[in-house]
C-alpha cells in the first residue's frame, strides 16, 4: 500500500507543475516538498517498522500514515490563482 502511495505521489508531483516561480529560493524550496512528498510514505513505513514494537500499536500507526499520506492532489488536482 505504502508503495502504491509513493507511485501515487510521483504521478502527482508530475502532473501538478507550479508554473511561475521566478525566485530561485521558491523553486529549491518547491522541489524540496516535492521530493518530500514522494518519499513520506516510505519514510513513515521504515520507521514505523523500526521504532514501533508493539505489533498491535504497529498496525494503528501504520493505518494512520495511510490516512496522513493519502494523496488528494492526484485525485482533486490543484489549482493556482
Amino acid at each position: 500500500m505504502y508503495l502504491g502511495y509513493v507511485v501515487a505521489w510521483l504521478f502527482a508531483v508530475q502532473s501538478n507543475q507550479l508554473i511561475g516561480i521566478d525566485d530561485r529560493f521558491s523553486q529549491a524550496m518547491s522541489q524540496f516538498g516535492e521530493f518530500f512528498a514522494i518519499v513520506s510514505p516510505a519514510l513513515w513505513f521504515f520507521a514505523t517498522l523500526s521504532l514501533v514494537r508493539s505489533p498491535m500499536s504497529r498496525i494503528v500507526v501504520l493505518a494512520l500514515g495511510l490516512v496522513v499520506l493519502f494523496p488528494f492532489p492526484l485525485f482533486f488536482g490543484v489549482t493556482t490563482q
